[in-house]
Parts: structure tokens; C-alpha cells; sequence
């Protein structure tokens, strides 16, 4: 650990990213720590106990009745509700991990639920993004039961709704196509938000239809709304038609429904408009196909569990927990970059009863080249600490494989300069899927 303290960022008299060298700055009353003897877990053992959060405290049924009476209106701002009386006092005001009004009896109150809509239902122009997220959140605290369904199947600030909540929603609904159109129309107004819902169990195990009605759907390009042709004011592409473009299809036979095949055996190709394949989403969609159309090597749902505890077991050593990652997906070969005794690691999560998981990234990391499938689904439950995700994304691939796909991607030659359509390497959509979530 280095001896310098760092002033922060626009400190009185000082300029940000420069260093004392005072050796105790900084260091005082940390508890003695010795390395040698001490378990990973030990040595972090009080920044864990400092990093949780206490709960927020909420006022009692009668006190929010007390205030609810002494209050003329009820609005809803970033830091949660404010009841002012009147004369336009403020009589009480949530602020940020302060204390709460209780959510059973402000639902019961005419105001509040009125307030509730003016946000869930409002337009909310001119507010910041990350204010309508809280106000939005403030809201549905204390929404009814009808009130949140309606948001979810319309208003415009569903997005911020708890992916939880959504989930749980479309699962319990009887109309399952239409739980498929709310996630599918989810999913063009904000894709990571529909992500969310599908990490958080919806569709299901007992939601195939749903499922492969979303990966159907969205997995084509659609204009997003009508193309009109200015010169005749024809419709030219209704919202929600499928995007075409130029590229190989399969060749027929005149006058038959057989395909017309060359001297191998082989399918003729021919120019043809096919359906432009979609970007957004595709990580969504991989995650529905491993779930729904499982080929070898994807983990059920109880042995991702398991790879998730082992994992994050190693959450305290992002290094080793990069290179258990890094055996997963490409083998165990020797890893470039990060080094750390991973298998001392491994024998002390068996210590503590999360062997299974262990179990099972052996032998994963012990099939030739992995086991990408296994790999991806833990990616998919974000395993990996914000720093491991790092390290392992600086991590050189193991192999030269291309990804199981017809899909080309147009890429720069990087000794010619010239463009040429290229396979994907394998793993590349987990990668991105990384530096997506993780931000990196």
C-alpha cells in the first residue's frame, strides 16, 4: 500500500490528482493487518462491516396520519414527498436517507395518490433525467396496486420502474402475449431496461411463447416510425416493418419447393433482400436462447446459482477472480497477464460450503478451449467485481476461434486499410455485454 495521500478533486488550495508525501495521512487508526496470516476475507473484514448501509427509517402509521392532517397538498420531488400546509409552509419534506413516510397509509390518502399520477402519468418536461428517475421511484413506492400495472403497460416512465417489479407483473398475468408486447415495447424504449427484466426471470420457465416472441421480434431491424415518400405522400413503411437489405439467399428451383444444390451438395447462393439483422438487444436475446434452446455446456438455473456464490467468494481478489473467468471461457492454458494462486482460492471457498460452484468451474476450465456457454451465462449474472471485469477485459482472448455465426461484421484491415467482412471472434458479444454493464 502506498505511503501518499492523494487531495481530492478541488480541495481549497490544491489541484486535483497530486500527492503528499506524509506517511500517517490518511492511515490512522486502521487496525494492524498481517498478510501472511490472514485470509482474504479477514483482511477485509472491516471495510466490509463500514461499507453497509443502515436502512432508512420510516415514520409510523400514526405519524404520517399527523402530518398527512396538518398538510394542504402533497407534491413529489427528486428527494421524495413534501407536504405543505395551506400557506404553503413546508410541514415535512423526505430527504435523502432521512426518514420516510409509511407507504400503507399514504396510499390510502386522495392526495398523495393524486400526486402519484401527476408523475407516472406526467410528461415531466424540462426535468433532468436523473431527477425523473427518483421522482419516479419516489412514486411508486406509494402507488396502488392498479396505479402500477397501469404504469407498467403505459406510461412513458416505465423504464425507471424496479426491473423486479416488472418482472414479477408479467409473470403473473394471464394474457401471456400481451406480458410479451409490454416487454417487447419495453425493449425499444430502453433495451437495458428490458435486459433487466429478462436477468430478473421474466420469461420464465413456464414462458417459452413469450420468450421466443421476443427473441422473433426483435431480432430484425424495424423503422421506428412511418417512412412517407414526399413526393407522392405515400406510406412507403409502416412503424414496425421489418428493414431490408441486400444480401444471400437460397437459390430454388424453377417451378419446384426444393433448393437448387452445386457439386458438393451445397446450397446455391444468389443476391436477394433479406431481413436486416438488429444490434440492440442481442445479449437479451443470447441469454433467452441458452435459457429456452440449451445446447452443451449451458448450466441449469440451480448450477449458475452456484457458480455465482463461488464467484463471488473472490470478490475481495479481482485478480484471481479475472483468471478463474479467463479459465472458464478459454481453458486452462496460461493466462499473460494476471498471475495469483487460484487454486489456494479455490480450496478455501470449499472450506466455506460453496464447493459446487467450485466443481463446477473446474470443469469448465478443464474441457479443451472451456466452455464459452457455461461462461456466458455467469457474465449474464454479473459475477464478475467492477475491477475483475477490467482485468479480464485486458486479458489477452485464448484462442483464435470465430463465434458459431453467419453473421460478418465489416471490419478495417489493419495492414491493407481496406474494409472486408469478417466472423466475429468468439465470446466478442459476452465482451461487449462486459463493457456495457460494467462501463468500462
Amino acid at each position: 500500500m502506498s505511503n501518499q495521500y492523494r487531495k481530492p478533486k478541488g480541495a481549497p488550495n490544491s489541484a486535483g490528482g497530486q500527492y503528499d508525501n506524509k506517511p500517517d495521512m490518511g492511515l490512522t487508526g486502521l487496525p494492524d493487518l498481517d498478510p501472511v496470516s490472514m485470509t482474504i476475507s479477514e483482511l477485509t473484514a472491516t471495510m466490509r462491516e463500514n461499507a453497509v448501509r443502515e436502512p432508512r427509517v420510516c415514520k409510523t402509521e400514526q405519524e404520517t396520519l399527523r402530518l398527512l392532517a396538518q398538510a394542504a397538498t402533497v407534491r413529489i420531488e427528486p428527494s421524495g414527498f413534501v407536504l405543505e400546509d395551506e400557506h404553503g409552509e413546508v410541514v415535512f419534506r423526505e430527504i435523502n436517507d432521512g426518514p420516510m413516510l409509511d407507504k400503507t397509509v399514504m396510499r390510502g390518502d386522495k392526495r398523495v395518490r393524486g400526486a402519484v399520477r401527476d408523475v407516472l402519468r406526467g410528461r415531466l418536461e424540462g426535468v433532468p433525467a436523473a431527477d425523473r428517475r427518483r421522482m419516479v421511484k419516489a412514486a411508486w413506492r406509494a402507488a396502488t396496486p392498479y396505479e402500477r400495472r397501469r404504469t407498467i403497460d403505459a406510461s412513458p416512465w416505465r423504464r425507471y420502474v424496479p426491473a423486479t417489479s416488472i418482472a414479477n407483473s408479467l409473470r403473473r398475468r394471464k394474457d401471456a402475449d400481451r406480458a410479451a408486447q409490454v416487454l417487447i415495447d419495453l425493449h425499444y424504449e430502453d433495451a437495458a431496461a428490458a435486459a433487466n427484466v429478462i436477468r430478473n426471470g421474466y420469461p420464465g420457465p413456464g414462458d417459452a411463447r413469450a420468450a421466443w416472441k421476443f427473441i422473433n421480434y426483435t431480432k430484425i431491424e424495424r423503422y421506428d416510425k412511418d417512412v412517407v415518400d414526399k413526393a407522392t405522400g405515400k406510406i412507403m413503411h409502416h412503424k414496425g416493418d421489418a428493414v431490408r437489405e441486400m444480401g444471400l439467399v437460397n437459390k430454388m428451383v424453377p417451378g419446384t419447393r426444393r433448393y437448387e444444390l452445386d457439386e458438393q451438395g451445397r446450397r446455391v447462393k444468389v443476391p436477394g433482400m433479406v431481413n436486416k439483422p438488429a444490434a440492440k438487444g442481442m445479449a437479451a436475446r443470447s441469454y433467452l436462447r441458452m435459457m429456452f434452446q440449451p445446447t452443451n455446456g449451458v448450466p441449469s438455473r440451480e448450477q449458475t446459482k452456484q457458480i455465482v456464490r463461488a464467484f463471488r467468494e473472490l470478490d475481495d481478489a479481482p485478480d484471481l477472480q479475472a483468471q478463474a473467468f479467463w479459465e472458464m471461457c478459454y481453458g486452462n492454458g496460461s493466462v499473460p497477464n494476471p498471475h495469483g494462486d487460484l487454486q489456494f482460492a479455490k480450496d478455501l471457498i470449499r472450506m466455506h460450503g460453496k464447493g459446487a460452484g467450485v466443481d463446477l468451474i473446474d470443469g469448465a476450465s478443464g474441457a479443451r478451449g472451456g466452455q464459452g456457454n457455461m461462461a456466458r451465462m455467469a457474465a449474464y449474472h454479473k459475477v464478475l467485481s467492477p475491477e475483475a471485469a477490467r482485468i479480464f477485459l485486458e486479458m489477452e482472448p485464448g484462442d483464435a476461434r470465430v463465434a458459431h455465426t453467419r453473421r460478418t461484421r465489416r471490419v478495417r484491415n489493419k495492414v491493407t486499410g481496406v474494409m472486408e467482412d469478417r466472423l466475429p471472434a468468439r465470446l466478442t458479444e459476452m465482451r461487449s455485454f462486459i463493457h456495457a454493464v460494467y462501463e468500462i
